[in-house]
């Protein structure tokens, strides 16, 4: 159990979060945000146009969304806490819609894009009642600034691993569980995900308790006024800046990538091998660059700039070289490596930004903080398979054409897969720039 005094936690707190938060959770975030999208136009047969669609819609239902349950997860009050209660139901409702976003029912064209919306729009809200809980408890379990970097560095590391195994074999596991039939492979993938992640959420609940989570000054604040706080907390804008554009470019990355493979390299027998690539040599991103950065520059915001003007000179470089195999496989190794930092710094400028809230407004808004970070997530996903969906309707995109897709095709896949992910990287910098440091006064910033 945790001390309460002290604010130290134990290795089974550490553990259980990690996994909890970074095994069978990733594992169905990785497919979803790489396989999702080719899952749907490929397998499931949605147009490429309607997918980006549902997208777009599931985006602006989060944006109103992911706010209010924020809020609620701040108003909650049980014998348990604020957010633990969460970890017992969301994870077993989480795996149902999962399984029923990759299946694949033989009913019409319409059927199937209303089925899609449907459990992808629910996968979102879903998504975001576990995140908050597992966002939120890094400041309700702990005082001490080492303590929340053990437990972010811990599940981001684990997280890695997961990523890294499941981008690279996802393929052969849905092949191995599902033979010819692609969608019971990844149902039963992602089913065997959910049942990690639950009994890793029942541990965390086991083995945590909230116990730094102080009285807000006004627990019955309206939904709008607490927003209207909330907006104008010092960095608090550059941060959910920062979060999109970062998700984005990170999700870019894993989502075009195998449409780049298959349809620009013309080798979809590399796909894995590729996806392993960018999968393993991210690892070494949270043991080792993490720390390795913030000893070099001092400080979290010169180091998180650094790795994101690394980011871009790496995909700058794929597409001066894109003509070479092994150059475009060394150089998307090394742009993985720095792109990955952005999931332990974000999580560090979350609890930066959550203690000057509670600072500046006296109200407690863990739950709110995590869900904007949530919702960046959920938004940076739905934006860059947005993205994708919308280059291949527009160049002509030829479903299982493999060296037969159009050179606009092949074009627009190239560009997102690698200019997007520049300008993503660019506009962190920019962002990043006008976050304060910390403990700097309000009336200083702007």
């Amino acid at each position: 159990m945790d001390n309460k005094k002290s604010g130290k936690l134990s290795l089974a707190t550490i553990l259980s979060y990690g996994m909890a938060y970074g095994s069978g959770y990733q594992i169905m975030g990785s497919l979803v945000g790489s396989y999702l999208m080719i899952f749907f136009t490929d397998t499931f047969g949605i147009p490429a146009a309607a997918a980006g669609v549902i997208m777009v819609l599931a985006s602006i239902w989060d944006a109103v969304n992911d706010p209010i349950m924020g809020v609620l997860a701040d108003k909650t009050k049980t014998r348990f806490g604020k957010f633990r209660p969460y970890l017992l139901w969301v994870p077993g409702c989480l795996t149902v819609a999962v399984v029923c976003l990759f299946m694949s029912p033989n009913i019409s064209s319409t059927g199937k894009i209303i089925w899609a919306a449907v459990f992808y729009i629910l996968y979102g809200m879903l998504r975001t009642a576990f995140e908050i809980p597992c966002n939120a408890l890094i400041n309700a379990v702990t005082n001490l600034e080492s303590e929340r970097q053990k437990l972010i560095s811990t599940y981001t590391q684990i997280m890695g691993i997961f990523t890294a195994i499941t981008t690279s074999f996802a393929l052969s596991m849905v092949s191995f569980f599902g033979g010819e039939n692609t969608a019971k492979g990844y149902m039963i993938v992602v089913g065997l995900a959910g049942i990690l992640m639950t009994i890793f959420s029942f541990c965390l609940f086991a083995t945590t308790r909230e116990d730094f989570v102080p009285e807000s000054n006004d627990t019955k604040l309206p939904l709008a006024k607490q927003l209207g706080l909330l907006i104008r907390v010092n960095g608090l804008i550059p941060a959910v800046v920062v979060w999109v554009a970062g998700y984005i470019g990170f999700n870019v990355m894993m989502s075009s990538s195998v449409y780049y493979v298959m349809y620009c390299m013309v080798r979809p027998d590399l796909i894995g091998k590729y996806m392993m690539t960018i999968s393993l040599v991210g690892l070494l991103s949270p043991f080792v660059l993490v720390p390795m950065f913030l000893k070099i520059f001092k400080s979290l915001k010169k180091a998180f700039i650094a790795s994101q003007a690394l980011t871009l000179i790496c995909n700058l470089a794929c597409l001066l070289f894109k003509s070479s195999i092994p150059a475009v496989f060394i150089l998307s190794g090394l742009g993985a490596l720095f792109a990955t930092m952005f999931m332990v710094y974000g999580a560090m400028i979350m609890a930066e930004v959550t203690d000057r809230s509670l600072a500046q407004t006296g109200v407690v808004m863990n739950g709110t903080i995590a869900a904007l970070k949530g919702f960046s997530n959920k938004f940076g996903i739905a934006a860059s398979n947005g993205i994708l969906s919308s280059v291949l309707a527009m160049t002509g995109y030829i479903a299982n054409a493999v060296g037969q897709e159009p050179q606009a095709t092949v074009n627009g896949i190239t560009l997102v897969r690698f200019g997007v992910p520049m300008l993503m990287a660019l506009i962190a910098v920019l962002a990043l720039m006008r976050f304060p440091a910390p403990g700097k006064p309000a009336d200083k910033e702007n």
